[in-house]
């Protein structure tokens, strides 16, 4: 299978490695100290008690590659206006997109199955080009639940966890779906699949909608905020808001608000990946993770004060430091 990384970073990294050591035709888009190492080392690849390394093609130039048979999509929802305006040289006629990424996707409300309200949410794709160039009928999507970093360029450490799951936008079980995960078989990483991917990227995104502000907002790691009275019961007060709204368009939240807290909270020292966005100035992904679930909320008519105060303190706090 002829697989092209878009953004070979902690979890682009994982994914192409371990597709790279299990014999598949792998390229890996990068850029910067990190791209210059892959193409000087290779990628070393620190996953499920082993390491090895591998020697994919790597580039910051998709026109290199021409097209694949996968592209997997693995950078923060920011980042995606460069994407479709970059990936044309990778997507031939049948051509499969996976977007590795936190969040609500730009294609999550196109032909929303069971009808319902008319949700939109212009912030994710912009001008409409996200959907031009990635039409929903090409996205296979992935939720990914697996911890990694990138300790060095050029290396990539698997930490925790290990599952991918993956789905059709449109919906469905189809060849390529169940071809894609099976190129997982043998690897450190478990690929399921779903034929309800949605309700997947609700479950994980109501753990970030809460967490994730909360933790901007206050610098807490998520075992400080599950320690804190008044913390905790923030997050309890988002994830019942947001499960509201999501019960409004048929997602069920799948746990109460305090298994979900606790879950959260389990984690311990972590620090989430929007509260890291800010320790390192980078755009953080507020539209997609805390701004879609608001909108849902406005048009459904599920009040979410709680949620709207906290949306306008991060986005506040993002404006400050230049970065929204």
């Amino acid at each position: 299978m002829k697989i092209c990384v878009f953004g070979a970073g902690s979890i682009g990294g994982v994914i192409g490695g371990v597709l790279a050591n299990a014999g598949h035709d792998v390229s890996l888009i990068s850029r910067g100290a990190h791209l210059e190492a892959l193409r000087k080392n290779g990628c070393r690849v620190e996953t499920g008690g082993q390491e090895f390394t591998v020697h994919p093609a790597a580039s910051d130039t998709p026109a290199d590659f021409g097209p694949q048979d996968i592209v997997v999509v693995a950078v923060k929802a920011p980042a995606m206006p460069a994407v479709a305006a970059g990936i044309a040289p990778l997507l031939g006629p049948e051509t499969a997109v996976v977007p590795a990424m936190n969040g609500i996707p730009w294609w999550f409300f196109e032909g929303f199955p069971g009808g319902g309200p008319d949700v939109s949410v212009p912030k994710l794709d912009p001008n409409g080009a996200l959907s031009a160039a990635i039409p929903a009928e090409r996205v296979m999507g992935c939720v990914v639940h697996m911890g990694s970093m990138v300790p060095e360029p050029g290396v990539i450490r698997h930490v925790a966890d290990n599952r991918l799951i993956l789905g059709e936008a449109t919906g469905g079980v189809t060849d390529r779906l169940t071809a894609f995960a099976a190129a997982f078989a043998g690897t450190t990483l478990s690929a399921t699949v779903t034929d309800n991917l949605r309700q997947e990227i609700w479950l994980k995104l109501l753990g970030n909608f809460n967490f994730a502000p909360v933790s901007s907002l206050t610098g807490a790691t998520n075992g400080e905020i599950g320690a804190d009275p008044g913390l905790r019961k923030l997050c309890a007060d988002l994830f019942e808001e947001a499960a509201e709204a999501g019960r409004c368009i048929g997602l069920e939240p799948g746990m109460t608000a305090d298994e979900r807290t606790t879950m959260g909270a389990s984690l311990g020292d972590f620090r989430t990946s929007m509260l890291q966005d800010f320790d390192k100035s980078r755009p953080p992904e507020i539209d997609a993770i805390v701004g879609a679930v608001v909108e849902i909320g406005r048009a459904t008519g599920t009040p979410m004060p709680v949620s709207e105060s906290i949306l306008a303190l991060v986005e506040q706090k993002a404006r400050g430091m230049g970065l929204y």
